[in-house]
């Protein structure tokens, strides 16, 4: 008896924190209700901790499981490090933040958003004053969705997202809760449409009416199906190798003649920024790889795609 209600409690324990926390799907009525007392009131310490637990047990992140491996591996050649990347629990941990950030408004982590964001803003604001258009540049590290968010909350208060996967990962109703004017374009989508979008989004960048947000860490061969293949990468090196990185930050920037401002968010007892320089269309070439090796280097455990196999090194 005794060995089937320890069974019994743990899948259950399973059951309830997969349907209950970690459901993609916005909550409603009581459930959302639910998971607001327990945002509002839990310290985020504690729940990640306790996310972490249920982690060690193998209850949650089992779909991001497979990734450590291929995540760990990609750290040591590349860093000659002997450290492990937990894809799981940077994945746990990820949905924990945007969910507080979103559906469960937690307190702490919305007054480190808008830390961040006026960090950001101390940057971008002189340049919107100097009537010089703005591409903001996140790294994926944390969430990319809280970087988006901090992104789209500094001067003038718009952005739009180019991204290389679904418009709708992060939902309307999400973005509402999170008090964000932000829009995705996505370059998957047909040329028509796509070159329509960000016509009308370069054109409002120019005259300042909202930024762009590019993610300029994205692997080459997440964008390989694209039409822009085979032309949008630049060769540079990484860690000492030969390799290619999405060009799409410096070509839109050289467009509409703008600044870059290079960030990620990084957690140490809370979620906190690291701002680079404002850098020239120009400049941007030969500062991009700098930026991404220096942050894998030193925010490994934050940064969210160590599990692509190619990365930057891809032959074609």
């Amino acid at each position: 008896m005794t060995r089937f209600l320890i069974v019994w409690s743990v899948f259950s324990l399973r059951k309830w924190s997969s349907q209950l926390i970690w459901r993609s799907h916005p909550f409603t009525g009581y459930g959302q209700k639910v998971v607001r007392g327990i945002m509002r009131f839990t310290p985020m310490p504690l729940l990640l901790a306790a996310a972490r637990a249920l982690c060690w047990l193998r209850l949650l992140g089992r779909q991001y499981r497979g990734r450590t491996a291929v995540a760990t591996q990609n750290y040591r050649c590349l860093t000659g490090a002997d450290g492990r990347i937990d894809a799981a629990w940077i994945a746990m941990r990820r949905q924990l933040l945007e969910m507080g950030a979103t559906w469960g408004q937690h307190p702490a982590t919305l007054s480190q958003m808008q830390a961040c964001t006026r960090e950001l803003d101390a940057v971008v604001a002189p340049l919107a004053a100097q009537k010089t258009p703005v591409v903001i540049a996140p790294l994926h590290c944390v969430s990319d969705i809280l970087a988006a968010m901090v992104g789209a909350r500094v001067t003038p208060g718009k952005a739009s997202v180019v991204v290389s996967s679904s418009a709708e990962s992060y939902t309307v109703a999400s973005r509402k809760m999170g008090g964000v004017a932000l829009s995705y374009c996505s370059i998957h989508q047909d040329n028509t449409s796509l070159a329509s979008e960000l016509m009308a989004l370069m054109s409002n960048v120019s005259e300042g009416r909202e930024n762009m947000i590019i993610f300029p860490d994205i692997p080459a061969d997440y964008t390989v199906q694209t039409h822009e293949a085979q032309s949008g990468k630049i060769s540079c090196r990484l860690f000492d190798r030969p390799a290619k990185l999405h060009s799409g930050v410096q070509r839109f920037s050289r467009i509409v003649s703008a600044k870059v401002v290079f960030y990620h968010l990084y957690y140490q007892q809370g979620i906190k920024i690291k701002i680079y320089s404002p850098l020239s269309p120009k400049e941007v070439t030969a500062h991009l790889p700098t930026i991404i090796e220096n942050t894998l280097r030193d925010y490994p455990q934050d940064w969210l795609l160590w599990h692509s196999h190619s990365l930057y090194f891809i032959n074609h």
